[in-house]
């Protein structure tokens, strides 16, 4: 006997699950795509990688460099290897600032996302600040100058007038000898001041103790009308690899600043030495600038190094140090500073270099060699 088994099944539980899918996949979809139009509507460029080579680009990338990610930035490749990193390069047309970071899923790296910001215009606002300062700075020592050389021209014009009141030979000899004498100071300050504004385009190695005697030698006035006394312990050094013009802008700013701080006597430390970086392992040098005036609250410690931030209310332009932080860290080494408030203690202002300087400097060396050599 044949018949017929019929078999039904309750397929609300079934079509509910389907139900939810959809919902779940419509609710992915959607966070997708908002996803995408906030990477698309991002001020920056977004570049985000895979291993096997692909790379995804946000409009605002694609605007600044098309659809590869700039060749002179190693972010984005670091970032596939592991590595969080920042860089900020100069490409064609403008400046660009790389954040990049590597992507992780369960302990392995999927990929890797640089975020590309153009920083143009803020490179521009500081290099305008930069040159502010360097024309703040050329002021402030041709006034220095000018005290330097007066003094030996007021000695000079003194002495003239007692040869033409004197009838003895002897004493108008005395006389002249020391006139010259005194020429010869203004001379050497001359040729000093020459030198401490011959700018170099190419970094080239420098003996920073030299340098600091050279510059020293423009304070000499002044540090006697404050009845300041100087110590100054230069110890032999390798030649450091540096823009010697932004060095000593560096240096001349740290020393003016102590002096600044002592206008009723004190005492300048102004030390020199040899010293290995024993996080980097990295040979350099040390200079440290010190004075016994009355010392930096900590409030103004706090943005010391920021634009703006000065302790010379109406005298200064609260751009030097923020310059002296840039330059030094250009030449890869750093810049500290202590300072305990209240009369007589003082601040400690310590700037250490390598002696090869930053690898860029070290590049344009070897460029500057290798065309010398042609």
């Amino acid at each position: 006997m044949l018949g017929v088994v019929v078999t039904f099944r309750d397929a609300t539980h079934m079509l509910q699950q389907q139900d939810d899918l959809r919902k779940v996949n419509a609710q992915a979809e959607q966070r997708t795509a908002e996803l995408n139009a906030v990477i698309e509507s991002l001020p920056h460029g977004i570049y985000i990688a895979t291993p096997d080579g692909a790379v995804r680009t946000n409009r605002w990338a694609r605007t600044m460099n098309g659809d590869r990610f700039p060749a002179e930035l190693k972010t984005l490749q670091g970032a596939l290897a592991g590595e969080a990193s920042t860089e900020t390069v100069r490409v064609p047309g403008h400046w660009i600032r790389s954040v990049a970071t590597p992507v992780l899923q369960g302990g392995k790296i999927t990929g890797g996302v640089a975020i590309n910001t153009d920083v143009t215009q803020a490179r521009l606002q500081d290099e305008a600040l930069r040159k502010s300062e360097k024309l703040a700075a050329v002021g402030q020592l041709a006034s220095s100058i000018a005290h330097e050389i007066n003094n030996p021209l007021e000695s000079i014009t003194n002495l003239l007038y007692l040869v033409q009141k004197s009838d003895s030979i002897e004493e108008m000899k005395e006389y002249a000898q020391i006139a010259q004498e005194e020429l010869a100071r203004v001379t050497e300050i001359t040729l000093q001041t020459l030198r401490f504004h011959r700018q170099q385009s190419k970094p080239t190695r420098v003996d920073l103790a030299d340098l600091l005697r050279t510059m020293m030698t423009l304070y000499t006035g002044r540090l006697l009308v404050r009845r300041l006394t100087l110590e100054v312990k230069l110890a032999d050094s390798p030649p450091v690899l540096c823009l010697e013009g932004e060095i000593r802008q560096v240096f001349n700013n740290l020393v003016r600043n102590a002096l600044d701080a002592m206008s009723e006597g004190g005492r300048l430390l102004v030390r020199l030495h040899r010293q290995t970086n024993w996080l980097t392992g990295q040979s350099g040098v040390r200079l440290t600038v010190a004075d016994t005036g009355e010392g930096i609250s900590p409030e103004i410690m706090q943005h010391l190094f920021e634009p703006f931030q000065t302790t010379k209310e109406m005298m200064g332009t609260g751009l030097g140090l923020w310059v002296s932080k840039g330059i030094v860290e250009k030449h890869n080494g750093h810049i500290r500073t202590k300072s305990r408030r209240g009369k007589g203690h003082g601040t400690v202002f310590t700037v250490w270099l390598p002696l090869d300087g930053s690898p860029n400097l070290a590049a344009e060396e070897d460029s500057a060699r290798c065309a010398d050599q042609q």
